[in-house]
C-alpha cells in the first residue's frame, strides 16, 4: 500500500510539474508573437501619424524630439516597463529598461530647456525702429504699469486678456460694433498702481488701482466705515476703498460693493468705449459690412451707395447711431430708411432720426423694462415751449437749437438731477418732441455723453410709458419765448 501511495505521488508530482512547464511554455509563446506585433503596430502608427513640419526633418529626428525633449514620455515608460517586470521569467530585462527609461527621464528633467523662437526673439538685441516702422497708430492700447503686469500675464493667472475678449463679443453682439484687437502692454514711465487706455496712439483716460486688492465702492447703503486707502471710482464718480482681500467679507455684509482689479479695469473700458466707441467704427469695418449684405440683396446696397449717398455720409450715419448705443446690427432696416430718405437730404443728423425711428422696436426694447413699460423725464410746458422757440431751421440741414444760457444750463442741469433721482429704481430716458430731440442731444453729449434721449415717434405705441418726473422752468414766459 505504501509502495502504491509513493508511486501516486510522484506520478502527481510529475504530472504537476509538466502542467507547470506547459503554461509557462504557452505564456511565453503567446508573448513572443504579441511582442512583435505591438512593435511592428507602433511602427505603423508612427509612419501613418507622422507630421512633417516646415524644418522638413526626418523621421528620426521627430521621434527624437518627441521622446526626449519632455521627462514625461521616459517616465511613463520606465513605469510601464516596472509593471512587465512583475511577470514571471521577465524580471531582469523589463528591470534594466525600467532603471534606463527612470534615469533617461531624470537626466531629461534636470536638462535647461532650449530657448523658444519666441524667447530667442525678445533676447536678441532689437535694431532700431525705421522711419516707416512709428508711423503705424494702434487704434486701441491698454498701457499698465510694472505692479500690475500680472493682470496680462497668463502665467500668473492674469484675467485681463479674458475679459477684454469678453468685452469685444459683448459690443459686437449688443452694438454691431467689432472693436479692434487691443493692445496690452507696459510703461515703465507710468507711476506704480496706473494704467491708461489709448485711442489712435493719445491718451483717452487712466485710473489707479492696487495690485491684487480689490475696490469697495459704496452705492448708498453702506451702513459702517471701512478701512482701506480712500479713493474714488473711475467710472462712475462713487466714493470708494482699496481693501485687502481679508476684508472683502466685512465690506460686503457692510452694504458696499466689492470688485477685484480685472473688473475695475474692465468696466473703466466699458465706459470708454460706449462714449468713444463710435470712432473706431472706420470705413474699413462699414465696407464688410455692406459686402455682406450685398451677396444676398445687392440692389439694396446700389439703392443707397454711392448714389444717392456717398459712403461718407453713410458712415457718419452709423457713426451717429453707434454713439447714441443703437445698435446697428440690423444693417438691412438701415439701409432701407437710407435708401428711402436719400434723395430727399443728404445730411447725416437728418438721415440719423429717419433711422433711428425705423428702428424704433429695437429702441424700445433696450429702453423698456422687464414688464415692457418705459419710464422716461419729461418736459413741463415751460421747458418744452423753450425748446421748439429755439429751435433754427437749417436749409437742407438739421434743425439747431439756440437758447439763453440761463435756460440751457436750468435744462442740463434739470436732467442730470431727475435721471439721477430715478437711477435707484431703475432706468429712465429723456423724452423729447420728436423735432428737438436730435438738437437737444448734441446740446447735451459733451455734459451728459450717456443719457438716452428718445421722442415719441422711436418709441412703439404698444409700449407702456410711464412718467417718472416732470422737469419744470422757472422762467418767465416771456423770456422763455423771446429766447
Amino acid at each position: 500500500i505504501g509502495g502504491v501511495l509513493i508511486g501516486t505521488i510522484q506520478d502527481g508530482l510529475a504530472v504537476n510539474e509538466a502542467m507547470q512547464s506547459y503554461v509557462i511554455l504557452t505564456i511565453g509563446d503567446g508573448l513572443a508573437g504579441q511582442v512583435p506585433a505591438l512593435v511592428v503596430s507602433t511602427a505603423a502608427g508612427l509612419l501613418v501619424t507622422r507630421v512633417t513640419d516646415m524644418s522638413n526633418d526626418g523621421l528620426h529626428d521627430q521621434i527624437g524630439n518627441q521622446m526626449f525633449s519632455n521627462p514625461r514620455v521616459m517616465g511613463l515608460g520606465a513605469g510601464a516597463m516596472g509593471i512587465f517586470a512583475l511577470i514571471p521569467g521577465l524580471h531582469i530585462p523589463f528591470s534594466i529598461g525600467a532603471l534606463v527609461m527612470g534615469a533617461a527621464a531624470y537626466t531629461i528633467g534636470k536638462r535647461e530647456p532650449e530657448p523658444t523662437d519666441e524667447e530667442l526673439a525678445a533676447s536678441a538685441p532689437r535694431p532700431d525702429p525705421r522711419p516707416e516702422d512709428l508711423l503705424d497708430v494702434e487704434p486701441l492700447a491698454v498701457e499698465v504699469a510694472v505692479d500690475l503686469l500680472y493682470l496680462v500675464d497668463l502665467k500668473q493667472g492674469g484675467e485681463l486678456l479674458d475679459r477684454i475678449t469678453k468685452l469685444r463679443k459683448q459690443f459686437a453682439k449688443d452694438l454691431g460694433l467689432v472693436l479692434p484687437a487691443i493692445h496690452l502692454r507696459d510703461n515703465l514711465n507710468l507711476p506704480s498702481g496706473t494704467y491708461r487706455v489709448l485711442l489712435r496712439g493719445e491718451e483717452l483716460s487712466r485710473g489707479r488701482a492696487y495690485a491684487r486688492q480689490h475696490l469697495a465702492l459704496d452705492p448708498g447703503t453702506a451702513t459702517q466705515p471701512l478701512k482701506g486707502i480712500e479713493t474714488t471710482d473711475p467710472v462712475f464718480g462713487l466714493p470708494a476703498w482699496w481693501i485687502s482681500d481679508r476684508s472683502v467679507l466685512e465690506a460686503q455684509e457692510g452694504g458696499y460693493t466689492v470688485v477685484d482689479v480685472p473688473t475695475v479695469m474692465t468696466t473703466h473700458l466699458i465706459e470708454l468705449m460706449h462714449i468713444h466707441g463710435h470712432e473706431l467704427f472706420d470705413a474699413a469695418q462699414m465696407d464688410s459690412r455692406l459686402e455682406a449684405v450685398a451677396i444676398d440683396n445687392p440692389r439694396l446696397v446700389e439703392d443707397v451707395v454711392p448714389e444717392p449717398l456717398p459712403r461718407a455720409i453713410v458712415l457718419r450715419v452709423f457713426r451717429n447711431l453707434i454713439r447714441e448705443a443703437v445698435s446697428v446690427r440690423d444693417i438691412q432696416t438701415i439701409l432701407e430708411a437710407l435708401a428711402d430718405y436719400g434723395s430727399r437730404t443728404k445730411d447725416a443728423d437728418v438721415l440719423t432720426e429717419f433711422v433711428r425711428q425705423r428702428l424704433a422696436r429695437h429702441i424700445t426694447q433696450a429702453i423698456a423694462d422687464e414688464d415692457g413699460a418705459v419710464h422716461v423725464v419729461t418736459f413741463g410746458g415751460v421747458a418744452e415751449q423753450a425748446l421748439l422757440r429755439g429751435l433754427q431751421a437749417n436749409e437742407g440741414g438739421a434743425p439747431t437749437l439756440v437758447l439763453d444760457p440761463d435756460i440751457a444750463r436750468d435744462l442740463v442741469v434739470g436732467v442730470r438731477t431727475h435721471i439721477e433721482q430715478y437711477a435707484g429704481r431703475g432706468q429712465a430716458v429723456l423724452l423729447c418732441p420728436p423735432l428737438a430731440r436730435g438738437a437737444f442731444r448734441r446740446l447735451i453729449e459733451r455734459v451728459l455723453p450717456r443719457i438716452t434721449v428718445v421722442s415719441s415717434s422711436e418709441i412703439l405705441p404698444s409700449a407702456r410709458i410711464q412718467t417718472a418726473s416732470t422737469i419744470e422752468l422757472t422762467e418767465p414766459a416771456s423770456r422763455v419765448g423771446a429766447a
